[in-house]
């Protein structure tokens, strides 16, 4: 079909930073870029508009291997923080072992290649020439753009695809070449599916103003913030060249606090954060090959060559639906992780929901009309290898990372409210709106080359009890170790839920961060337990020895909320419930806390909790229901912040 009136025909250009992706839809597994495809668009119910779907951006094969040019009128690299030191020899060797990461995937036949330099004194464009440039405008650390096909297209020779008056086509060859000798390369004249990458140019950020010094020694990663290790920011930017969007795995295990590489943050304060960047996590290596599979065809670069391992001889596939408990709607935005149940370790994610966009033909941007319109189905697909497999589910909702770093079906998600639930486990045929334990979890079995299909996630019909507003700082960086940080909960709270009805008290959730991104948010222990206050609440006693339920070594969350599922939601809710009734509980407390000292990381620093306050002016009041306590007897009252832990409940079947 012939693209609507306003469409260019050649291509639609897709940015994706360190700091945030272009578009993303999850139909594919995992999380791919995007190309809004106008091959088959339709009438929008938007006036002005047109409904559109998603194509995936990749490299067709016969523009495999991908050349790149860097940029060699700046040599040394740039230095915003002092005398210029880097050798353009020693940045191009770092970006090749960068390339040489994603190369050595064995189950995946991408394959990028440096082709030589390039001599552009301006910034990189749309010009069929792949540059890798330390010049740019961007204030980024690395930012990869990639210019893409709208909708299925046939290219012919003499088709001038950047419009610089020279063809960009040729029947002459059957991969692309620098047919005519000027530097750009042609592509073989034939069919080509929309999403196919055109041009791919990769920036590194070192404006004067708020750039970043490079550097490529081990020895010179370092803690200044506006220092970075070039080969894991090249790493992760070659990520998005590829057709990678960011994904939201940024705590390995309870052994590995290192995030994947196309984790959208990276902290450049920790040296050990930056040189994890270069090593590609198993869900770095996971996507590509499930986008780029060895043994695929025949021949060409799918096919098996030596050192080559087929990809469906190592991996499975885990296909299933997300749909929301409370608005009974299929979800777009949840991020899906499968995580070995004898390790713990988190192996690859992917996200739910196959998403159309409505198109603005003035305006020249996408929006959404309606759930039932934009969103078609909560599928997702999660390429695993043998092993046994929990499922876990949580929401693209800005903890870790903002619905803008993944894209549009994350973005629809949170125009239509389906990303305001708790984090879960899959459970089998337990699985519901309504269920008994939302940490109960069954494995999924997965062999090479099997599909097991089925597993069906249906978000948690629940409610949290949160005394506090939006988190405005986290603390407390100079705490002693052992100390305990306490959210009352009172009894009234508990008891205003479905009064005179079976509760089931699922778990508690605490908001907490680490200051070294390279660390584990390992706290001593979290619990819940009963305590009472003071006649004027400054202070309170906590039954840290008689706990309702308590976790010792408990690995909370990097940025995000933490669940502590309890073991048994209903007999929890009838003990709290007739404990109130009696007059024998008066508050409930959900309480972490700090293991002892030394702590791990460059920064020396305690998990940090998540605080709402500080401010002159607060989103919602200082509730006075938080308190510290550094001896285990007294907790005193924190005057200027909530504390951000929440006890979640749901009705009982």
């Amino acid at each position: 079909m012939r693209a609507p009136a306003g469409i260019s025909k050649m291509a639609r250009i897709v940015p994706a930073v360190l700091l945030a992706a272009g578009l993303a839809a999850p139909a594919w597994a995992g999380g791919p870029l995007v190309t809004i495809d106008f091959a088959d668009f339709a009438p929008s119910p938007l006036p002005g508009a047109i409904t559109a779907k998603l194509a995936r951006n990749f490299w067709d094969t016969r523009c495999l291997p991908v050349p790149y040019r860097i940029n060699g009128t700046l040599d040394p690299i740039p230095n915003p923080l002092g005398a210029s030191f880097l050798s353009l020899a020693d940045a191009t060797a770092a970006v090749q072992r960068s390339m040489t990461a994603w190369n050595q995937i064995p189950t995946s036949y991408i394959d990028l290649r440096l082709a030589g330099p390039v001599a552009n004194p301006g910034f990189p464009g749309f010009d069929m020439k792949n540059e890798i440039s330390f010049r740019t405008f961007f204030g980024s650390i690395g930012t990869s753009f990639s210019v893409t096909l709208p909708f299925d297209n046939q290219l012919t020779e003499g088709d001038d695809l950047d419009r610089d008056g020279d063809s960009d086509v040729s029947s002459a060859i059957t991969t692309w070449a620098d047919v005519d000798g000027d530097g750009d390369f042609e592509f073989p004249a034939g069919f080509y599916k929309a999403g196919t990458i055109l041009d791919n140019d990769i920036h590194f950020g070192t404006r004067p103003d708020r750039g970043y010094r490079f550097t490529v020694a081990e020895a010179g990663a370092d803690t200044n913030i506006r220092s970075v290790d070039l080969q894991g920011v090249a790493t992760h930017e070659l990520g998005h060249s590829i057709g990678l969007c960011h994904v939201l795995d940024n705590n390995k295990s309870a052994a590995d606090g290192n995030a994947a590489t196309m984790f959208p943050f990276l902290d450049t304060g920790d040296p050990a954060a930056e040189l994890a960047q270069r090593t590609l996590d198993s869900d770095d290596i996971a996507l590509p090959s499930y986008f780029y599979p060895e043994g695929s065809a025949a021949s060409g670069p799918a096919a098996l060559q030596g050192g080559d391992v087929a990809f469906d001889s190592v991996y499975g596939l885990i296909q299933g639906t997300v749909t929301h408990g409370l608005l009974n709607q299929p979800v777009a935005g949840a991020s899906i992780s499968a995580i070995d149940r004898d390790t713990g370790e988190v192996f690859s994610s992917a996200f739910s929901g196959t998403v159309q966009v409505d198109y603005d033909l003035e305006l020249g941007d996408y929006f959404f009309d309606s759930p039932e319109h934009n969103v078609l189905d909560g599928r997702f697909v999660l390429p695993v290898k043998k092993g046994n497999w929990e499922l876990a589910i949580e929401p693209v909702d800005g903890s870790p990372v903002p619905v803008g770093s993944v894209g549009a079906f994350a973005e629809a998600g949170e125009a239509f409210g389906q990303l305001a639930f708790n984090e879960e486990l899959w459970n089998g045929s337990g699985e519901g709106a309504v269920e008994e334990r939302s940490g109960d979890s069954k494995h999924v079995h997965v062999n090479p080359g099997e599909i097991q299909t089925g597993v069906d996630f249906v978000t948690n019909r629940e409610t949290a009890l949160r005394n506090f507003g939006s988190r405005d700082t986290t603390g407390f960086a100079a705490a002693p170790g052992g100390r305990y940080y306490a959210v009352r909960i009172p009894a009234s709270q508990v008891s205003a839920f479905l009064p005179g009805q079976d509760v089931l008290i699922q778990s508690g959730a605490f908001d907490t961060v680490v200051a070294d991104r390279s660390t584990v948010p390992l706290f001593a222990q979290a619990m819940l337990t009963t305590g009472s206050v003071s006649g004027s609440g400054a202070t309170a006693t906590v039954a840290l020895g008689d706990p309702l339920e308590a976790v010792t070594g408990f690995v909370a969350a990097d940025d995000d909320f933490a669940p502590l599922y309890f073991k048994s939601p209903r007999n929890l809710g009838k003990k709290v419930r007739r404990g109130i009734e009696k007059g024998e509980i008066t508050d409930l407390f959900l309480v972490l806390r700090l293991p002892q000292a030394p702590f791990p990381g460059v920064s020396a620093s305690p998990p940090l909790v998540g605080l709402d306050g500080g401010n002159a002016a607060n989103d919602v009041p200082i509730h006075g229901l938080s308190y510290i306590s550094d001896d285990g007897m007294t907790f005193t009252r924190v005057e200027n912040f909530n504390f951000r832990f929440s006890l979640i409940l749901s009705a009982a079947n």
